[in-house]
C-alpha cells in the first residue's frame, strides 16, 4: 500500500510538471505577438492604439501627362487592424505639369505654354488582413479634396526686328472632391518599419473648364510607401 501511494505521489507531481511547462492544445503559437523579417517578436503586445507616420511615393497621370506624387500620412492604429489619419499627395515635378506649343513664320514667333499644379488630401482609412504576419495586405481609403491651377503663358516676339512683342499670363484654379480606393501589400521588416507597395484609383465628379477631360483627375496611382510607428 504505502509503494501504490509513493507512486501516485511521483506520478501526480511529474503531470503537475509537465502542465506547466506545455502550453494549451490550440495556443501553441502565441498569435500576439507582430512577425517581422529580421526579428520573430517578443513579448505580448498591450497597446490597444499606436501612431504611425509614412512618407510615400506614387506614380500616377493627369490626363496623358505622367506625374509624380510625393505623398505624406500620419494617424492612429487601433486594435491593430483599423487605422485612421490624415494624408496629403502633390505634384511633384519642380516645372508641374508642362506643355508647351510654339509656331513662327515670316512676322514673328508666337509661343503657348501651360501648366498644372496642385495636390490633394484628406481623411485615410484603412484596414488591415492578419498586420502581425510578416507580410499582409490592407485596404486604404481616402476621401477628401484638392486643388489644381492652371497656368497659361503666351508669348510673341518680332522675328525681323528681334524684339520681344506681347507677353500674357494668367492662370486658373479648382478645388475638386476626391475619393481614393486602394490596395496595398505591406512587409514588417523590423518591429517599427514596414515598406508597402500598392495600387489606387482616384476618382472626382468634378467636371469644369478647367477638367477638359474625364481622365485628367481619373487616374490609378501605383505608390512605394514607408511607414513607421508603433504596430
Amino acid at each position: 500500500m504505502k509503494r501504490i501511494m509513493i507512486i501516485l505521489v511521483c506520478l501526480a507531481g511529474t503531470v503537475h510538471i509537465l502542465a506547466q511547462g506545455t502550453k494549451p492544445a490550440g495556443k501553441s503559437a502565441d498569435t500576439s505577438q507582430v512577425q517581422t523579417l529580421f526579428h520573430k517578436g517578443s513579448g505580448t503586445c498591450k497597446l490597444p492604439r499606436s501612431y504611425f507616420i509614412e512618407l510615400n511615393g506614387g506614380y500616377s497621370h493627369f490626363g496623358h501627362k505622367s506625374v509624380f506624387l510625393p505623398g505624406i500620412s500620419m494617424g492612429l492604429i487601433l486594435n491593430h487592424h483599423w487605422t485612421v489619419g490624415m494624408t496629403g499627395n502633390f505634384v511633384g515635378q519642380p516645372m508641374a505639369i508642362y506643355n508647351h506649343h510654339a509656331h513662327g513664320d515670316s512676322t514673328g514667333t508666337n509661343r503657348h505654354e501651360s501648366s498644372l499644379s496642385g495636390g490633394y488630401g484628406g481623411l485615410l482609412l484603412e484596414y488591415t488582413l492578419f498586420p502581425r504576419s510578416k507580410v499582409h495586405v490592407s485596404f486604404p481609403l481616402t476621401i477628401g479634396g484638392g486643388y489644381l491651377v492652371r497656368s497659361h503663358h503666351a508669348y510673341s516676339s518680332d522675328s525681323i526686328y528681334m524684339q520681344k512683342g506681347i507677353y500674357h499670363e494668367y492662370a486658373h484654379g479648382m478645388h475638386f472632391f476626391v475619393v481614393e480606393p486602394g490596395v496595398k501589400l505591406e512587409l514588417n521588416v523590423i518591429k517599427n518599419l514596414r515598406i508597402g507597395l500598392g495600387v489606387s484609383y482616384r476618382y472626382s465628379p468634378q467636371r469644369s473648364h478647367l477638367v477638359s477631360s474625364p481622365d485628367l483627375l481619373d487616374q490609378f496611382t501605383a505608390r512605394l510607401s514607408i511607414r513607421l510607428g508603433k504596430f
